[in-house]
């Protein structure tokens, strides 16, 4: 089994480094590693890293424009102006436009809040919403983590005397605004020390110069704010996502720890994951589903009642974006699959009726499945127009990709690895070609996404001490990525399928460590039998019953895949047909039967419509070894086996004295009708295929002649040996087959049923 990632080993410092290192910070060699790789060798660096300050963060004058973003919002506060924050409608969207309010507030302004609605208002300024907000009195519009791209609109409303302050912190398009100030981290010309705030970083650092000093009230949403839009965490933003997950885990706002309640989290065990699985996206369902505005409500409220019933409303939002995402992932995961699809490098999948809120979801999914840079688009009931998201991977540029081809957007913007857009379904094809001649250059030595892998750990090491060493280096993300660890377990134990539909793996390793793999749950088979295997993971830890321990959080695997995966039970099991391979039956009736007891992942077909090359599992029983043969000779690698047989394909052949009992009951009753066979199996004590079977036999040795429907024995016959009817050879020879393809050991069983095989003949032969 081929990884989905190319594992890329990075090199090991040297011992004088790790012993140096090891002395001069007091660390174990295991963490010195780690901190070597960060350039972290200093008692000074590693204190600073450990211990975050707001001293650490750089002057918010540096930033362009900040001095006149500040003078201007001074005015409007002193002349009691009104002024609207537009905000988006995104968690960074919602904690920029709180820190905004908040801090408007504390300096005397009652500043309106206005988010805009995803499908109506779009992303970013809207020219109707801007003439709104200006007839409806607005002086000084303040945008938040938008704007820079908005010169069009920006520009009409500020000559239609409506001043406007942009902060935001998104790529800068060609054409920049006039407004009053734009306040952008990376502004043309600039030269502030750090270039990768989020839309809540570049609005805390508005807020520090407004009130001449670093708001601290508001640095968890400057947290949330960091870790949900997914900027690097290093420099300011790892302090502030430091000091903010503190504050969350000690003091957390009203808002935020209702919403953790009905999560079920406990606010001391928050971060940065719980950010990014918890929180992020019950904050972003609003947006998708609902009113946006909430957030900034629940984010600033002091009123519990109030939190507690907005939490309560984001959490079963939450609940229904995560069924629409399930439901699209699966029909634009098909789209991907097809033979077009299968052959290029980038995908576009659109379809009408797909919601919207969803999409940019549903695209980083189909990328961590396919590794493919992706857009995923909605096609309006016209069919005339198709409005999206896409993601992307760290080698493809999504935005400079799309960003040559505006004209065939009607609207657009992002940044390297997401994008929004609406477009003409008549421009689709040509931003594929697109696309595709900008994978030719930026994905052409590249065939899988990447995934370093830090050290690997022999069973010893993997410890809930090493886990612990480890979160000092957190928060983790973007710059500072958690380390994965390689881990070649000795010993794979109690592998098993978990989650609806058996999506997820679970098993252990070694000395019982718990490895858990979310989407992996479709290679459980191939772990099943003796393997070459290596995993990557991360390291975890999982309190069950007030006792922790270390768990293995599964990112990538690389299997010595078996050639025949045993999918073998006693008993049938509706978790031998979860894979999605392509199940093929040599009998017709046992297909039928199958098919309306079981859900199968995968095609089903006769063995006579199965085409070369295909990945299959052989479900039932072949008639004869020729059938086999015949099937394991086109058969893709690797095999699966099932083998099933009914109980009436495997009962057994009678035996000298039951043939007898048969032939003394026909001699009894001459001119017996053989559609009354049940009864001789009642007298018998047979079954009715074992005396059907023995007529059979009788047959083919001229014991009995059949007329018709009459059976009649034949008078003095011939003397010959049962086991010598053809019959009577082909049963055996099926029993015996079936015997052996139920009960050999996989292992033995293997290369025999390969020898059928081309491949792995051709293969062996050189």
């Amino acid at each position: 089994m081929d990884s989905r990632y190319d594992w890329q080993y990075l090199d090991t410092p040297d011992n004088t480094q790790i012993n140096a290192v090891t002395a001069a910070l007091k660390v174990s060699p295991f963490l010195a590693q780690q901190l070597i790789r960060r350039r972290i060798m200093t008692k000074d660096a590693w204190d600073k890293f450990q211990h975050p300050d707001l001293s650490q963060l750089h002057d918010p004058f540096l930033l362009h424009d900040m001095d006149k973003a500040v003078a201007r919002i001074q005015q409007a506060v002193t002349d009691g102006e009104k002024i609207t924050i537009y905000g988006d409608y995104d968690v960074d969207g919602l904690t920029s436009t709180a820190i905004m309010a908040e801090t408007l507030e504390s300096i005397g302004a009652e500043a309106e809040v206005f988010i805009p609605n995803r499908f109506t208002d779009g992303y970013g300024p809207n020219a109707d919403v801007y003439r709104y907000l200006q007839k409806s009195g607005t002086q000084l519009l303040i945008t938040v983590d938008n704007g820079i791209a908005g010169a069009a609109v920006i520009d009409e409303a500020m000559a239609a005397g409506m001043d406007v302050v942009v902060t935001d912190h998104h790529e800068l398009p060609d054409q920049l605004p006039n407004a009053v100030a734009v306040v952008h981290p990376r502004y043309p010309g600039s030269q502030y020390p750090f270039g990768d705030l989020s839309g809540a970083g570049v609005a805390f650092k508005v807020a520090t110069a407004l009130l001449e000093e670093p708001p601290v009230e508001s640095v968890d949403l400057a947290a949330l704010g960091a870790v949900a839009d997914l900027v690097t965490l290093v420099d300011e933003n790892r302090v502030l996502v430091q000091l903010g997950l503190q504050m969350i885990r000690t003091q957390p706002r009203i808002g935020l720890s209702a919403l953790l309640e009905v999560a079920d989290v406990a606010q001391e065990s928050v971060t940065e994951t719980t950010i990014g699985f918890v929180i992020g996206p019950r904050l972003n369902a609003l947006g998708r589903l609902g009113d946006a505005k909430d957030g900034v409500t629940l984010l600033t409220t002091f009123d519990d009642e109030l939190a507690m019933d907005l939490a309560k409303q984001i959490n079963t939002l939450n609940d229904q974006r995560q069924q629409l995402v399930k439901k699209i992932t699966k029909d634009a995961l098909a789209q991907a699959a097809s033979p077009e699809n299968e052959t290029k490098k980038t995908l576009i999948l659109r379809q009408k009726g797909w919601h919207e809120g969803v999409l940019g979801i549903v695209a980083s999914r189909i990328v961590e499945t396919t590794g493919k840079p992706t857009l995923v688009l909605n096609i309006n009931d016209a069919g005339t127009q198709a409005k999206g998201s896409g993601r992307s991977v760290a080698a493809y540029h999504l935005f400079n990709s799309l960003a040559p081809n505006k004209e065939l957007m009607t609207h657009f913007g992002g940044h390297h690895m997401a994008v929004g857009l609406t477009m003409p379904t008549d421009n689709i094809e040509a931003l594929h070609q697109a696309m595709e001649e900008a994978a030719k250059t930026q994905l052409a030595d590249q065939t899988k996404p990447p995934l370093e892998i830090s050290a690997r750990l022999e069973p010893s090491e993997l410890t809930l001490d090493h886990y612990q060493e480890l979160r000092q280096l957190a928060p983790f993300g973007p710059g500072n990525p958690e380390p994965t660890f390689e881990v070649k377990p000795q010993a794979i134990q109690d592998v098993r399928q978990i989650g609806q539909g058996g999506n997820h793996l679970k098993m252990k390793v070694d000395n019982g460590v718990d490895v858990i793999g979310f989407g992996f749950g479709e290679l459980a088979p191939a772990l099943t039998g003796p393997a070459q295997t290596k995993l990557a993971v991360h390291l975890d830890e999982n309190t069950w019953k007030n006792q922790t321990k270390l768990q293995l959080m599964l990112k990538d695997m690389q299997v010595v895949q078996p050639q025949v995966v045993d999918y073998r039970l006693p008993k049938l099991s509706a978790e031998q047909f979860h894979t999605s391979k392509t199940y093929v039956f040599f009998d017709a009736r046992v297909k039928k039967e199958l098919e309306q007891r079981f859900q199968f992942g995968g095609p089903t077909k006769m063995i006579d419509d199965l085409t070369q090359g295909e990945s299959v599992v052989l479900v039932d029983l072949p008639a004869s070894e020729a059938q086999l043969q015949q099937a394991i000779h086109q058969v893709q690698l690797p095999l699966g086996v099932i083998f099933y047989g009914s109980p009436t394909d495997l009962v057994p052949i009678p035996n000298r004295e039951e043939f007898g009992l048969v032939m003394r009951f026909l001699i009894g009753h001459p001119q017996f009708d053989k559609h009354q066979l049940g009864l001789v199996a009642k007298e018998t004590h047979l079954t009715v295929s074992q005396v059907i079977f023995s007529v059979q036999v009788f047959f083919e040795l001229e014991f009995v002649t059949i007329d018709g429907a009459f059976i009649s024995p034949v008078a003095k016959p011939a003397k010959r040996a049962l086991d010598s009817a053809p019959a009577y050879q082909a049963r055996q020879t099926f029993l015996a087959l079936a015997h052996r393809l139920q009960t050999t050991p996989i292992k033995a069983l293997t290369p025999t049923l390969l020898e059928y095989n081309d491949d792995w003949k051709e293969q062996h032969d050189n």
